[in-house]
């Protein structure tokens, strides 16, 4: 029986072996050994024509390492999986992180990295991904490390999420329209697509149109965003959409109140479905925000109304300027905050500012402790003052001294509202959207006619402002060179990072400075590290570009201690240069003794640069 058994089963193996020999096709694919599904790469890129996942796999791979999509793509896709959703875990960067396939498989995969929501939003609660979901990516992508295809880190959105697009913010939500003039406003589409090609490096440096006008409904208001509620800031944040809905919104940012002023308690409030319309300037925050610049817009008008009533002063106004500024002929209020109404404001430490003018007035309100004898040992006032003396049209004295430039002492005549004050000093725009005197660089020059001050002492300076100083700035005219270099103009820190030579194209005397550009970086023209004592201080050069193209430059300056430079500080805003010998400025303060390099900054090639050489001759530093 057993010999009969093992019979059969050689018999069954032979079988076997001779069928396993025969080239005849098996009538379907063994589990596991299936012909992989190829997908063609299809689509152009753009929203009409999105590339699939294997066409934005193949245009990536196809870019430099760590380099970027020169302009914002459209993919089309299935999530495969989802890493994060950034609403539940980071609700503060409210973006997600996934991939997509071209069915939803992970052959093929494209990752998503930290992409905002519909409308180019954040995530907020409920708004997730889930597996299967077709979306269509919008933005701009990256070859990370040249290995990984991927999304630019918050510079990409959900355009639509099976088939939906709401959401709003994007700048594609809807007809751009209008120019941004007050006789024909953006609308919502057209003020986010006008700012959508706008840099940003940080909160301190980036790009921002000039003064425009938008219309719109109040579609939102953000937390806190009523002008009531805007406590000592006096602003509101809200959206601003064509119908009111939240489809094509735009964000406006601390928009100040109407006349550019703060909002005072008992003027109108805004609410939803509102009409209004705002001017000012706009920005791309962080590369995917279109929304105003904080303190730099402000509500024009509300449901058809422009005038604020009782507003909270310093505006600039909507009453007549006056006045030049001289000792003759004084700016009233209106004329000095229309003065410095385009000075730009970065910091505490970093501003632009008038030169010494005179102002005219009377005094309209004191501010808190801002009689002179409650100046306690600063020994100035604060106060706002107008033509007439009401509460329109103020200009506000922030921290003025007293006659001569001196400290208020005990036993001098106050001040008083109804007063007629003349100020002599600087202007500034403080914060961007408050107009006044710079404090402790401006001072009474007539208190109701009379010009002296009685037993004033301390103090010093004359009329004007305390006098100046100019502090040695060696080689300051670059005829002084040793080994190919100006002498005193190469840190032995890392200041100086551009290449320099000489050049007989000088503003003055025999020669200039070449400052070598570079498209791809930031280059800089430094000073040895010289030590200033603490104060105020005017760094001015003359600067041209060497060509037509377009050329910037920016003073700044440096910290060096020990060898070792801390952090840099430079104008707000890059100075257009011309191929015409321009003198540009910068001013800053010292709070103790420090060792700097002054610095000009040759920017790498942008949208509002070069890179190309510049020349630089006749740089001086004075101490105010």
């Amino acid at each position: 029986m057993k010999k009969f058994i093992y019979s059969m089963f050689a018999l069954a193996i032979s079988a076997m072996t001779f069928t396993s020999c025969e080239d005849v096709p098996a009538p379907y694919a063994l589990p596991g050994n299936e012909d992989p599904v190829v997908i063609e790469p299809t689509g152009s890129g753009t929203l009409e024509d999105p590339y699939n996942v294997a066409a934005a796999l193949d245009y990536v791979n196809g870019l430099a390492a760590d380099a970027e999509s020169p302009q914002d793509i459209y993919i089309k896709g299935k999530v495969v999986s989802v890493n994060t959703n950034y609403n539940e875990s980071e609700p503060q960067f409210g973006n997600a992180v996934f991939y997509i396939s071209d069915d939803g498989t992970s052959a093929k995969q494209f990752y998503v990295y930290r992409a905002l929501y519909l409308g180019n939003k954040k995530y907020t609660s409920g708004t997730t991904l889930a597996k299967g979901d077709e979306v269509i990516i919008c933005g701009k992508v990256v070859n990370y490390k040249g290995t990984t295809p991927e999304t630019v880190q918050s510079k990409a959105f959900l355009y639509s999420l099976n088939g939906v697009t709401e959401g709003g913010g994007g700048g594609d939500a809807g007809e751009g329209k209008g120019s941004g003039t007050l006789n024909d406003p953006f609308n919502s589409v057209a003020a986010a697509n006008a700012v959508k090609n706008l840099t940003w490096t940080s909160n301190t440096e980036y790009e921002k149109t000039g003064e425009v006008y938008v219309k719109g409904k109040i579609s939102k208001i953000a937390t806190n965003g009523t002008f009531t509620e805007g406590g000592t800031y006096g602003n509101a944040s809200f959206y601003i959409s064509e119908d009111g809905s939240e489809n094509g919104e735009f964000y406006c940012f601390r928009v100040l109140y109407l006349e550019n002023k703060k909002f005072a308690s008992g003027q109108t409030d805004i609410k939803v479905g509102d009409e209004v319309i705002i001017c000012g300037k706009l920005m791309n925050y962080r590369g995917n925000t279109p929304e105003t610049v904080a303190g730099e817009a402000y509500l024009y008008s509300l449901n058809g109304a422009t005038d604020s009533g009782s507003g909270g002063g310093g505006s600039g106004g909507s009453g007549e300027a006056k006045g030049d500024g001289s000792k003759a002929n004084p700016f009233n209020a209106v004329a000095a905050a229309n003065a410095v109404k385009d000075l730009t404001w970065t910091s505490n430490t970093e501003y632009e500012k008038t030169g010494d003018v005179y102002v005219k007035g009377k005094i309209s309100k004191i501010a808190n402790n801002g009689t002179y004898t409650g100046g306690g040992t600063y020994g100035n006032a604060s106060f706002y003052i107008s033509e007439d003396g009401s509460q329109t049209d103020e200009f506000y004295c922030f921290r003025i001294l007293y006659f001569d430039n001196k400290k208020y002492e005990s036993g001098q005549t106050d001040i008083k509202v109804g007063d007629e004050v003349v100020v002599y000093g600087k202007l500034m725009n403080y914060r961007g959207n408050t107009p006044e005197t710079v404090a402790g660089e401006a001072y009474l020059i007539s208190l109701n006619g009379a010009t002296d001050g009685g037993s004033g002492s301390g103090g010093g300076g004359s009329e004007g402002g305390g006098g100046s100083a100019v502090t040695s700035l060696t080689n300051g005219n670059f005829e002084t060179w040793a080994d190919g270099l100006p002498t005193g103009w190469k840190s032995a820190s890392t200041a100086s990072s551009a290449t320099l030579s000489q050049s007989t194209d000088a503003h003055g005397g025999s020669y200039s400075v070449l400052v070598v550009g570079d498209a791809a970086n930031n280059k800089r023209l430094a000073t040895q590290e010289i030590t200033l004592a603490a104060g105020d201080y005017t760094f001015s050069i003359w600067i041209k570009a060497t060509t037509e193209d377009v050329a910037q430059a920016r003073l700044g300056y440096v910290p060096v201690t020990g060898g070792k430079v801390g952090n840099y500080a430079y104008a707000k805003d890059y100075s257009n240069l011309s191929t015409s010998w321009q003198q540009f400025s910068y001013d800053f303060t010292l709070s103790s003794e420090t060792t700097v390099c002054l610095l000009v900054m040759n920017p790498k090639a942008s949208s509002y640069s070069s890179g190309k050489d510049i020349l630089v001759d006749d740089a001086t530093l004075t101490k105010k």
